[in-house]
């Protein structure tokens, strides 16, 4: 006699909506409320049953419910494809059940269908009366501006790209005391963020073109430089202007020490030694104004991929070194930098300094032959930051 075992799906997401439990089924990209029947059943199977294993009639699960949760997939059977579906989860299985399950509900069957672009923006200009555009760019019209030279003062491309994307690494090692010029914290904060371009699409406001793509030209990023060594800019956390290419004193009078800052980014001694941390947040309603998926989340992360690349080989191109860390401790510094989690996210950041003299060296014979080194003795172990 072959015995069944059914347990409840370890890829469904269960939450209460309007009084009712809602099984939300990611992998299908379903949604469904359940009985209080249904719900008083699961957790029967919460770890591998038989339907039947109670032989009293009072105790034993309804057999028509059983097979409907069953078909529904919110109970599967042992041994079955679903099983082994759930079983092959790789890294999935130690990233937890967030991560697993934001990817498999914003990824795309083979069915999926897309609105055109003359849809899409048919859609924008109609609903325009009750979802108005947000700002292309954040600014804080009320606080103390420092207004920074033009980026023409330096030129990033005396270099040739060849020699920067040769030479580029992630620096963790920086020369003590040594300052970032003013003339060069203006010149990378111009390419990363700055805009290059605008256009003015009929009926939308204007939109901005940097140097680095952006999920419908919408620039969700904004940058916030939290300067620490900076020749003649003071100590303290500004927020960039990208039309007024200044920096914009959000906290006037903070300023952030080194182990303060050190403490932000999860303890990695080697951030508070960076002339300059530029901290990179995603305004959500700047793109969720037009991308109305949860898949959209998933550009935050490219954008910052593009920002951070530009800020390297802008660095590179500068003789400055370049690290970038997602490690830090989010909470802490949205309250340093104001920042609601429900509308504007940390996402990243890069920091910018003068490469210790024994840090250029290793760079300088990788660059030119040598064996491969890391920047920072700590990191040896797994490769990071070469």
């Amino acid at each position: 006699m072959i015995t069944v075992r059914l347990r409840v799906s370890r890829l469904c997401v269960f939450v209460w909506r309007d009084g009712r439990l809602v099984c939300d089924d990611p992998v299908r990209h379903r949604q469904f409320a359940l009985s209080e029947a249904a719900h008083a059943l699961l957790p029967r199977f919460a770890d591998w049953s038989e339907p039947s294993a109670d032989r009293d009639s009072a105790g034993a699960p309804d057999a028509r419910l059983v097979a409907q949760l069953l078909a529904a997939n919110v109970l599967v059977e042992e041994g079955s494809r679903e099983h082994e579906f759930e079983e092959r989860l790789g890294p999935w299985g130690d990233w937890g059940t967030a991560s697993r399950y934001f990817h498999l509900a914003s990824r795309t069957h083979s069915g999926a269908e897309f609105a055109s672009a003359a849809e899409d923006t048919a859609w924008l200009l109609q609903t325009l009366p009750d979802r108005p555009q947000p700002a292309p760019f954040k600014e804080y019209p009320a606080v103390p501006r420092t207004q920074l030279p033009p980026a023409t003062g330096a030129d990033p491309a005396a270099l040739g790209l060849e020699a920067v994307l040769r030479r580029r690494r992630t620096t963790r090692r920086f020369e003590p005391g040594a300052l970032v010029s003013r003339q060069e914290l203006a010149t990378l904060l111009r390419w990363v963020a700055g805009p290059l371009h605008t256009v003015e699409p009929k009926g939308l406001q204007q939109q901005l073109l940097k140097a680095s793509p952006s999920a419908g030209a919408l620039h969700t990023l904004e940058v916030y430089p939290v300067v620490l060594g900076v020749e003649g800019v003071a100590p303290g956390i500004y927020h960039y202007h990208p039309t007024a290419h200044a920096l914009e004193a959000v906290a006037p009078g903070r300023e952030v020490d080194r182990e303060e800052l050190v403490h932000w980014c999860g303890g990695q001694t080697y951030v508070g030694q960076a002339g300059v941390v530029l901290f990179y947040t995603a305004m959500l309603e700047r793109t969720a104004w037009k991308y109305r998926t949860g898949r959209t989340y998933r550009t935050l992360f490219m954008e910052l991929g593009h920002f951070s690349q530009t800020a390297y080989l802008v660095g590179t191109a500068l003789n400055l070194g370049v690290f970038f860390t997602a490690a830090t401790r989010d909470a802490a510094v949205e309250e340093a930098l104001g920042l609601d989690w429900t509308s504007e996210i940390l996402v990243g950041l890069n920091g910018v300094g003068v490469p210790a003299v024994d840090e250029r060296e290793r760079q300088d014979r990788m660059l030119h032959g040598g064996p491969a080194d890391f920047s920072f003795a700590q990191d040896a172990w797994d490769g990071r930051g070469a």
